[in-house]
């Protein structure tokens, strides 16, 4: 059961983001080019982001902010990943994609960031089952692991597979939480552009520092992982609405077209 569960994991992880970029090319003619854009915004948000949670110490562990009460630790980890992205965000639609003015272009450059994100760690889980498959299939002694390792290896594979079977399925569906809100975060973003108003981009990072710091609390805090999904899913129906609303007020480029057409 628990093997199906992982392959089910893997394939909405995988399968999720394609899915929903052909559904937007399908049904509003979405640009591939921009999907790619969005793409490679978080790829680079990361060359930013990673190596600033290493000097923080929420990488690498045992130092710096990692040290602090739960609370702070939180709190800054959800603020390093607000900044990043959404300042990575910014900056593409300010400086480089000055076309996408409109809410499915906005809604298409956040499928393309929360997309690629899905497939990658998609592929980092695949990598981890196939080499659990196989450390469970042969042992860790046949890769010449010994003592203190092979001790730790072994305890590693029992704890994979001892896992409840329903947590993969939550961690796939979470993907489509998480996509949910990266493209509510994107329309953010896009309005802080199109508006010339900064506090439209404070308020995707600070929303986006909320979801990360209360992910990341919850999970330090040990309670049951039930209840981190839970509050997950509630912050995922929260992006869908501000997505929903987001589409019914008008762009200032909307704006100036009917003026025009008028």
């Amino acid at each position: 059961m628990l093997v199906i569960a992982f392959v089910v994991e893997i394939l909405i992880m995988l399968g999720a983001p394609v899915a929903l970029w052909v559904f937007l090319w399908r049904r509003y003619r979405a640009s591939w080019g921009l999907i790619a854009v969005g793409a490679l915004t978080f790829i680079l948000s990361q060359v930013v982001h990673l190596p600033l949670n290493w000097g923080l110490g929420l990488l690498g562990g045992g130092r710096g902010v990692a040290l602090w009460p739960l609370p702070a630790m939180a709190a800054v980890a959800g603020l390093s990943a607000g900044l990043c992205e959404e300042g990575a965000r910014y900056l593409v639609l300010r400086f480089w994609r000055r076309d996408a003015r409109t809410w499915i272009q906005g809604v298409t450059f956040g499928a393309g960031h929360g997309g690629i994100e899905s497939i990658l760690l998609g592929l980092g889980v695949l990598m981890g089952f196939i080499n659990m498959l196989i450390l469970r299939s042969v042992g860790p002694e046949a890769f010449g692991l010994s003592g203190e390792l092979l001790e730790q290896t072994r305890q590693q594979v029992e704890a994979y597979w001892g896992m409840a079977w329903y947590l993969p399925l939550l961690g796939g569906l979470e993907r489509i939480f998480a996509m949910t809100m990266q493209i509510a975060l994107a329309l953010l973003v896009l309005q802080a552009v199109v508006r010339r108003n900064l506090l439209w981009l404070g308020a995707a990072i600070l929303a986006h520092a909320l979801v990360n710091a209360v992910a990341v609390g919850l999970m330090q805090s040990g309670v049951s992982i039930l209840w981190v999904e839970g509050m997950i899913f509630l912050m995922a129906l929260g992006a869908l609405g501000v997505i929903l609303a987001l589409r019914l007020r008008p762009t200032e480029a909307a704006e100036q077209e009917a003026l025009a057409e008028g």
